[in-house]
């Protein structure tokens, strides 16, 4: 039978007694693996469920929101080194010029998705600092709530 040679952990799961010398993987435990665990195609991630018990398809808990304010005209910004699940990204409504968005590489003027005032994107990332913003004009802003 096979074993499990690198125990990992979850957070937010518990285990009693905690996983040392090689447990044996027998086949309920891999089921049992299995049925708690999501692969997202970067990380494993633990199947969430409702007070109730349902599978919740929602969004994750927020963990907290970016507050971005240009300082310049043609402002840039990426976000910090955070592991997150999803991003919303709005522009102030009272914005008078766009911002771009962009993944894994820097926004600009033209490049990325644009979001005119008031307008909003929501994304699933893997981590904060994937997210590149490119802000028209100085003293605009932008908020961004993270998931966890």
């Amino acid at each position: 039978m096979p074993k499990i040679i690198v125990p990992f952990s979850f957070e937010d799961l518990p285990t009693a007694p905690p996983l040392s010398a090689q447990p044996v993987v027998r086949d309920e435990i891999d089921q049992v693996f299995a049925m708690l665990v999501g692969w997202d195609g970067s990380t494993r991630r633990l199947v969430r469920v409702s007070p109730t018990g349902m599978i919740r398809v929602g969004s994750a808990r927020a963990k907290g929101v970016w507050d971005v304010v240009a300082n310049t005209d043609g402002y840039l910004v990426s976000g910090a080194n955070l592991g997150v699940s999803e991003v919303m990204i709005r522009s102030y409504p009272d914005n008078a010029g766009r911002v771009f968005v962009n993944i894994g590489t820097p926004a600009a003027l033209n490049t990325g998705y644009p979001l005119f005032s008031g307008e909003w994107l929501s994304l699933s990332v893997n981590n904060l600092n994937s997210v590149h913003l490119y802000i028209e004009f100085d003293l605009e802003k932008v908020a961004v709530l993270y998931t966890e």
